[in-house]
Formats: C-alpha cells, structure tokens, sequence
C-alpha cells in the first residue's frame, strides 16, 4: 500500500512537521483486490437482504391465504351442519315415510331385544 515517507523540505515556514505521501506503485494490484473483494461482499449482503425480504413477503401472503382458506372451511362446516340438523330432523323422516307409504309399527310388530 501506500507508504508515509517523512522528510523536512529546505523552505523554512512551509510545510514543516508535515507527512508527504510517495505515490502509489501502479503495479501493485492489492488495493484492486482488495476493492474487488469489499464490491463483492456488499454485492452479496444486499442480495441475502433482498432474498430474505422477499422470504418474509411471501410467507405473509402464504399465511393471508391460508387463513382466507380457512374462514372458507369454517363456513363450509357450519352450512354442512346446519344441513345436517335439517335432514336428521324427526319432522323431516316422518313427513318422507307418510309419502313413502310407511305406517307406525303396531304393538305386535314391536320386538324387544334383551
């Protein structure tokens, strides 16, 4: 890198305790590299910003839409059940088998299990 070369100058009042760097050697590519390398590294952390962002976005619209779903569900289950209550009703099985042709047993058509 570059080198600090401290020199008294000959002018008196000029410049005097002042460090004067020497130029920087046009050969050596280490300050490229190491350039290179911090460009890369942010390069890197900004997409693994991005990336993990875009994680957490998507996650939360997943969980929009399976909580939609599931407000579906919930009101698919009580409609089915209140269907259900509806079709299991004494009233409902009474009226379908006057209009099948059934009759209530009488007492001799009455079996008891023991």
């Amino acid at each position: 890198m570059a080198e600090v070369v401290s020199k008294k100058l000959e002018f008196p009042g000029v410049l005097i305790g002042q460090d004067v760097k020497a130029k920087r050697n046009p050969k050596d590519m280490s300050f490229l590299y190491v350039s290179v390398l911090a460009a890369t590294a942010a390069v890197l952390i900004i997409f693994a910003f991005l990336w993990s962002r875009l994680m957490v976005v998507n996650t939360a619209y997943e969980i929009s839409m399976a909580n939609s779903a599931r407000s579906g569900l919930i009101e698919q289950n009580k409609r089915l059940k209140l269907e259900y209550m509806s079709l299991k009703s004494p009233e409902r099985i009474e009226r379908l088998a006057t209009e099948l042709g059934f009759a209530n047993p009488t007492s001799e058509q009455v079996v008891v299990l023991k």
